[in-house]
């Protein structure tokens, strides 16, 4: 599971390879493994027949990178993948919310040294003391630190950041949306248009099936965790992505990718109904003959040089 082929100066979430490492995964796919599509190995979980030593690769959320790194090079070596969207940030050219949250409080020069937003109905107070200036040292915190369920986030401004993450991760677009112009207000800030935050376009997406290598999946309109969600609601997130996707690039849409891996048996459910071939979690493990088809998993692949990515697919597979 990959997101983006970048190198971000902050990346907490892991979620980024830089274009020589993702050259060098490539290599080392192409040698010693067998690289398949998505809708492949869903046939074979199906038939009970999984080929051994096969991998396929996925991208969820669909940065513009994908296209302008990633897709240059899986042409070069022949790997297909496949691209899940979100299509409300294909469709519109803004950034996810989390890469905003980010951008403003870990890469903003100035700050209020107070902040007060109102989330949920409950009111969040905080104290950016002296980190309200970005200085270096703040700055080279900020892009060492990689987030661990048991690590402390390095700062003040880190530590506020995680906490709202957490706090609009399971609310509505409409709701995240609230906090973030509360946020923009008292920050000053406007709405991030850095090139390397917004997803590829609906043009790009028709480009980019033009390759029978590649194929695209549905990832939601919004991205939201479904499991907060009602069954009303995750049935217009899933099939409205769809539908957008399927009158884009005039083919079906048969793929699903859980945002952020959240998922119930309602939402199952509604995959199942809509006659979906395969979706996938972020559960690690490897695909077998007794996995499901719509709840496959994955392995996220970080930033390593060619030598650990290869360690770490051996050490997957004998796992």
């Amino acid at each position: 599971m990959y997101h983006r082929v970048d190198q971000p100066g902050n990346d907490p979430w892991q979620l980024s390879v830089s274009p020589a490492h993702f050259e060098e995964h490539l290599r080392i796919l192409r040698q010693k493994w067998t690289p398949i599509s998505l809708a492949e190995l869903a046939q074979q979980v199906v038939a009970h027949s999984v080929p051994d030593r096969s991998v396929a690769l996925t991208f969820d959320d669909g940065y513009i990178d994908n296209f302008n790194q990633a897709k240059p090079l899986l042409e070069q070596f022949e790997i297909p993948a496949t691209f899940f969207i979100t299509t409300q940030n294909c469709q519109q050219q803004i950034p996810f919310w989390w890469d905003e949250l980010l951008d403003i409080l870990l890469n903003a020069e100035q700050l209020p040294q107070t902040l007060t937003l109102t989330i949920s109905e409950e009111t969040l107070n905080a104290d950016l003391n002296d980190e309200a200036t970005l200085t270096p040292a703040l700055q080279r915190n900020h892009q060492e630190w990689t987030w661990t369920e048991t690590g402390e986030p390095p700062t003040r401004r880190s530590r506020l950041y995680l906490d709202i993450w957490q706090r609009l991760k399971p609310l509505t677009h409409s709701e995240q949306q609230a906090v973030m112009t509360q946020l923009r207000t008292q920050t000053g800030q406007l709405v991030s248009t850095g090139s390397e935050l917004i997803c590829m376009t609906p043009d790009h997406i028709k480009q980019l099936i033009n390759n029978p290598l590649f194929s695209i999946g549905a990832h939601t309109i919004t991205h939201p965790a479904l499991t907060h969600h009602s069954l009303h609601e995750q049935r217009v997130e899933v099939n409205s992505s769809r539908s957008f996707l399927e009158g884009l690039i005039q083919k079906p849409v048969s793929l699903f990718a859980y945002p952020y891996g959240s998922y119930n048996d309602t939402t199952v459910a509604i995959l199942q109904k809509e006659h979906f071939e395969a979706a996938v979690t972020t559960n690690e493990g490897l695909i077998t003959k007794r996995s499901q088809a719509l709840e496959l998993n994955r392995f996220q692949v970080n930033d390593w040089s060619g030598p650990v990515f290869d360690k770490q697919l051996a050490q997957w597979y004998r796992n």
